[in-house]
């Protein structure tokens, strides 16, 4: 009978294990998924994946330089100043990390 129990045991220690791995791994894609999705709202000023928009190139820039300019310069200004004021506003601190991050991580053109 004990073995039986300590085989069970290890076969549920082994199912728990493996679940936990599975949960880790899609919770960082999430975070992937997330800044990518976020960005999404970029795209159309700034072209897909920040690139060969109308505006300036996102793809490549500093994840520290895009969030000072994203609190410090875009947030700050007065409403009517610039169309990025209410986009910057729009999201939370730690949403424009993860879209700063997305973008930080995207091949200089």
């Amino acid at each position: 009978m004990g073995f039986f129990w300590s085989l069970a045991m290890r076969r549920a220690v082994v199912w728990v294990m493996l679940a936990g791995s599975l949960w880790a791994q899609s919770v960082a894609a999430q975070s992937v998924n997330d800044g990518r999705l976020l960005a999404s709202g970029c795209f159309q000023c700034h072209g897909t994946s920040g690139l060969k928009g109308g505006f300036g190139t996102l793809a490549g820039m500093g994840k520290e330089d895009m969030l000072n300019k994203l609190n410090n310069d875009m947030r700050s200004k007065d409403a009517r100043s610039s169309i990025m004021n209410p986009h910057a506003r729009g999201y939370t601190s730690y949403q424009l990390t993860l879209i700063a991050d997305y973008f930080s991580k995207l091949p200089k053109p």
